[in-house]
């Protein structure tokens, strides 16, 4: 069980702390894991892969031959078919660019693979999946063209745009209740950064812990180490950083549970000082108005010593 600790309730800003996070790493190990990339497919595509995938390894050259790595790019297996996905948490006006880089890159790639081209051949298939978990709102336009220089000549000289087409999961359009119904841990991740207040926090990794699968909680567990820390007491972390690494399974109930009496405790001694401090206030403007001392107790509930305290401050 979960220990109580003797530290004192001091307030907290648990109402107003926004927990809203760019867990770059946690996305990206997430969309490399296959088994989730497939559930993240089905969750908000409803496509379920009839044939299997290969992580696709490739370190793009810039022209000042700096290393830029897409988030991440499967293959399908014995197909000319790629999935190109990149994880966005903050708005990037040269994606277009980028995106079109890693596409022509690909192609390239599969180009210097034969040595010659026949008419059969087929250019390559490129999905480009864009993934914005960002706090901030972004509306993108999932086009190529649409970023491009609109100009046109004439009826007889065609203006050579690129219709490439991306597809843009934006976590703004998708309710933390819809995200706590799909399966993959992406959509759970999700869920729980848009929460903005603590006590849904609370609420929310607690749902996300009886929805989700074994493999899953480990992922919960790296988001809960440094999602909690800023907001709950320090022994409270380490215990639940202890627990964890024993693999306590019983452990996350009790921890919601020594949460949800700690926030409570700190919401009515916040609750508590605001008042005491209210009456004392109170008391003050009193005795600058010459109010009897009597008088004074009795309304503000305050006794005579501490009325005389604050008469001699």
């Amino acid at each position: 069980m979960v220990q109580e600790d003797s530290t004192p309730y001091t307030p907290m800003p648990y109402c107003s702390y926004s927990v809203y996070h760019r867990h770059d790493k946690l996305y990206r190990d997430l969309l490399n894991n296959k088994k989730e990339f497939s559930l993240f497919l089905q969750d908000f595509f409803c496509y379920s892969l009839s044939s299997d995938i290969t992580k696709y390894n490739r370190n793009f050259i810039t022209k000042d031959y700096s290393n830029t790595i897409s988030d991440v790019i499967f293959k399908l297996t014995n197909k000319p078919a790629y999935l190109l996905i990149e994880h966005q948490s903050y708005p990037d006006h040269s994606l277009p660019y980028r995106i079109y880089k890693y596409y022509s890159s690909i192609l390239e790639d599969n180009l210097n693979s034969k040595k010659s081209l026949t008419k059969q051949d087929k250019i390559p298939l490129i999905t480009p999946i864009i993934l914005y978990t960002g706090s901030a709102s972004w509306n993108f336009i999932p086009n190529f063209q649409d970023h491009q220089f609109d100009y046109t000549y004439n009826n007889n000289l065609k203006n050579g745009k690129l219709s490439l087409s991306y597809n843009f999961i934006n976590i703004h359009d998708f309710s933390k209740e819809e995200l706590l119904n799909m399966h993959s841990m992406i959509a759970f991740a999700m869920a729980i950064d848009k929460c903005e207040q603590v006590p849904e926090l609370i609420d929310t990794i607690y749902d996300v812990y009886h929805v989700c699968s074994n493999e899953q909680k480990e992922y919960l567990r790296r988001m809960l180490t440094y999602l909690l820390k800023p907001i709950i007491p320090k022994n409270l972390y380490e215990n639940l950083l202890k627990k964890f690494n024993n693999e306590e399974e019983t452990y996350m109930e009790e921890l919601i549970e020594r949460m949800k009496r700690d926030l409570e405790l700190r919401k009515q001694a916040a609750t508590k000082e605001g008042r005491q401090e209210g009456l004392t206030k109170t008391a003050i403007n009193m005795l600058k108005r010459n109010m009897p001392l009597e008088d004074i107790a009795d309304i503000t509930g305050l006794s005579i010593e501490e009325i005389k305290k604050l008469k001699i401050a």
